[in-house]
């Protein structure tokens, strides 16, 4: 006959150390991808003194508080001159997160954008916003169109803009077609 006096008081020892109750490891985890709220047909605007200066339109939203960002598709936008009659920039993306405590953006998919003001239009595959030292900058890998008005097309990859100084470059190659100014004399 086999004795199981000695294993048995082991087995239980082991056995209440284990939990069966996953729920709440398993919600920390999927709290970080379950948004804390989502809209459909999301539109935000931005008004200062009356005039509105920034829209933003998305097929869908979704809030992820604790993260701070939200997670659009679909997404259009436009940014009016100062009061708000005459539209400064528009574009549009597939998806962006932007993340609320930075005003920092990541636009993916199809990326397009035009500055009516300066007159030249943006079109990428992935283009980061960092809102704190205002810079835009795409991937290594992935190129990135500059067009004006005037039929200048450049296009290349690594491309970064700095707003603070209205310059760009591109990081890794760039080829295109420049078009001289016409003079107005």
């Amino acid at each position: 006959m086999v004795k199981f006096r000695g294993v048995l008081p082991v087995v239980i020892a082991i056995l209440s150390g284990c939990s069966l109750d996953y729920g709440a490891a398993m919600a920390e985890d999927l709290a970080a991808d379950v948004p804390d709220t989502v809209v459909v047909g999301f539109s935000h605007t931005v008004i200062e003194n009356g005039a509105p200066m920034f829209r933003l339109e998305a097929e869908r939203g979704e809030s992820f508080q604790a993260q701070k960002k939200m997670r659009l598709s679909d997404v259009r936008f436009i940014e009016y001159a100062s009061g708000g009659l005459e539209v400064a920039a528009e574009g549009r993306a597939d998806s962006a997160v932007f993340f609320t405590d930075t005003e920092s953006a990541e636009l993916s998919g199809s990326v397009r954008f035009r500055s009516a003001r300066d007159g030249v239009s943006v079109e990428s595959g992935y283009l980061e916003w960092d809102g704190k030292a205002r810079l835009l900058r795409s991937r290594a890998e992935i190129v990135t169109t500059l067009s004006d008005d005037d039929g200048t097309s450049l296009s290349g990859s690594g491309f970064g803009v700095d707003a603070a100084r209205r310059s760009f470059s591109f990081g890794n190659r760039a080829d295109g077609r420049f078009v001289a100014p016409r003079d107005t004399e």
